[in-house]
């Protein structure tokens, strides 16, 4: 870390967390990593995300719910790096380590997926009434959250 680079405080990191949508979600199944972007929402201290009801990402979570959740942005586009070698821009980042669970409990899943789409109509000026999560919709997609066990986050925000 450089001495520009600072380290994030817990509602900082959070924050970054509320405000993005998309992450990488890291999985690791018999030594193979694996990792993949995901569209997200941070909701009571947790990350929520859904997918198809079957593929690789869930036979991995299943096998191994142990998870590095990714989270980065850059203010600035890349910059051409100067001729004595610096390169450097400025950028917020977080990582998450926690336990994956799929969400097998029809209810559960519903209540969830229903949060989630709240969490983007929301953002976005809709109202999520006018739109409403199905059964049939939540019976054939996969719901997953993570349960957060250590969080860290660095960013430098001054221009270098």
């Amino acid at each position: 870390m450089s001495s520009k680079d600072s380290t994030m405080s817990r509602g900082q990191a959070e924050a970054v967390l509320r405000q993005e949508e998309t992450g990488t979600l890291c999985l690791s199944r018999d030594g193979q990593p694996y990792a993949v972007p995901v569209s997200y929402a941070y909701l009571d201290g947790e990350i929520l995300f859904h997918s198809k009801s079957s593929g690789r990402k869930l036979d991995i979570l299943r096998a191994n719910p142990r998870v590095c959740f990714a989270v980065s942005r850059h203010p600035d586009r890349t910059r051409p790096h100067r001729p004595e070698g610096g390169c450097s821009f400025r950028y917020e980042s977080v990582l998450c380590l926690g336990k994956a669970r799929v969400i097998e409990d029809p209810r559960e899943r519903l209540e969830k997926l229903k949060a989630f789409k709240d969490f983007f109509y929301r953002r976005l000026g809709i109202d999520p009434s006018k739109d409403p999560v199905t059964e049939k919709a939540a019976a054939s997609t996969a719901c997953v959250v993570i349960a957060i066990e250590e969080m860290t986050g660095k960013s430098r925000l001054r221009k270098a």
